[in-house]
């Protein structure tokens, strides 16, 4: 799913009802409470996942001209999982961000997007899997299925509004917090979507939440088709997403801009086949792109020396994770059970220090950064990262975190600057809301 906060869903312990189906999964399934996408925003969280490396590996920190491009040479998941002869297929509107690369290797590869691949709602989506599952039910098969409509703009249909409209509200930002946002000018500050007042603010939460409770009746859909074709037993079901998005606890609202939790962490739930049924919370540190290593390991496939992911059941414990972000800002960080230090290269429209510090434990949205009062601990950490871009750099492979730190964020240019200047001269929103929305669903 893309856009999908680990912290909206009942799963991960959120009060309001946005994940029925989701949270069913999750009961009998494996949750990992802990997992990070290590490239953001969509197009290098997919190519880290489809090619098992880091981003930086690849040369794909961002969208744009420099996400276009991936060495179809490498071994790819769905190039292996189809050399092993498992029946692949991709129901995706990715391919058109541009990603041509993201077509590569499936077996069957459907696009609905048409014109706009942000126009394509989940029930179109579960039209071709449902036809797909139909026609492979008796195959091993590895179906990967996008939902884009978590992602902004917000239209879900009203009822799933009412459903999900509780007094629960997240606890960041708060309304003096909202309030103070209103003076800030920059990419998706509050003024820009539309939020003057803190229920403003509540309404975009509502419409946020409304989106993942639409989705969801489409997984639970998704279930029931594989119950009715006698093989929801035999299935692992993966629920997970690209990245996730910033609800204005940094003054950023319904956008992914850095390498803060609310970008990049991610939910993460596996629920295996009845016969080899698991339940269990994991805490450990992980990657999004580790559920690549995992269904190699499912399929019996042998993972590639050169990957970087690794399985999720393997039995190794990450000690720290190393993430970016490239598209609005040019940021990496290094994240351990205690800390997280954020490495800015460049701040894009923010003004951002370049180096911070946050205390996992006693800060877990990420408000108050302590590098000042733990030296050591940016030293320690800083030198985790040194060492990961000086492995990066032993491969041949430019580090494109580099050109994004002399030339600026290619987001900075291709949205928000343009965007900030129409902004400025109209003083108009941009619509958060679509007036057409998506059609009612029986919850």
């Amino acid at each position: 799913m893309d856009s999908l906060r680990p912290d909206h869903l009942g799963a991960y312990g959120y009060a309001r009802p946005t994940s029925p189906n989701i949270d069913a999964i999750a009961r009998h399934g494996v949750v990992f409470q802990n997992c990070y996408a290590s490239d953001s925003p969509c197009m290098p969280s997919r190519a880290a996942t489809i090619s098992g490396r880091f981003g930086a590996k690849m040369g794909i920190v961002t969208h744009g001209r420099q996400g276009e491009s991936m060495n179809l040479a490498v071994d790819t998941l769905p190039l292996i999982l189809r050399n092993h002869g498992v029946k692949t297929a991709a129901i995706s509107t990715f391919g058109r961000h541009p990603s041509p690369w993201f077509y590569v290797g499936w077996e069957n590869f459907y696009d609905p997007a048409g014109w706009h691949f942000q126009a394509t709602p989940a029930w179109k989506i579960n039209e071709l899997a449902q036809s797909w599952l139909d026609d492979n039910a008796d195959e091993d098969f590895f179906l990967w299925i996008q939902y884009w409509d978590v992602h902004a703009v917000y239209n879900p249909p009203e009822a799933c509004v009412d459903a999900v409209k509780t007094a629960h509200y997240p606890e960041y930002p708060t309304a003096k917090q909202v309030a103070l946002h209103q003076d800030d000018v920059f990419w998706h500050a509050a003024g820009m979507v539309g939020i003057e007042s803190y229920e403003d603010y509540q309404r975009i939460v509502d419409l946020y939440d409304g989106e993942i409770r639409y989705v969801d009746y489409h997984v639970g859909e998704i279930i029931r088709k594989l119950e009715s074709l006698g093989i929801r037993e035999d299935t692992t079901v993966i629920i997970s997403a690209d990245h996730g998005e910033e609800l204005g606890e940094h003054g950023v609202y319904v956008e992914h801009w850095s390498v803060h939790d609310g970008t990049n962490r991610v939910p993460l739930i596996i629920q295996f086949p009845k016969s080899y049924e698991r339940t269990e919370i994991r805490d450990g540190l992980v990657y999004q792109m580790d559920l690549s290593a995992t269904v190699l390991e499912l399929f019996g496939c042998k993972r590639p020396a050169e990957w970087d992911s690794q399985s999720l059941f393997s039995g190794e414990r990450r000690q720290h994770l190393i993430c970016g972000h490239g598209l609005y800002t040019a940021q990496r960080a290094v994240i351990t059970n205690d800390w997280k230090l954020i490495r800015t290269y460049h701040p894009g429209q923010w003004d951002i220090p370049a180096i911070q510090l946050f205390d996992r434990n006693r800060d877990a949205f990420e408000q108050h950064s302590v590098e000042h009062e733990h030296a050591d601990v940016v030293q320690q950490l800083s030198q985790c990262l040194s060492d990961w871009e000086a492995a990066i750099a032993a491969t041949g492979q430019t580090d494109p975190m580099v050109w994004n730190a002399q030339h600026g964020p290619p987001g900075v240019e291709l949205y928000g600057r343009r965007a900030m200047e129409a902004f400025i001269q109209r003083r108009e929103a941009i619509p958060v809301v679509l007036s057409e929305r998506k059609p009612d669903i029986p919850l």
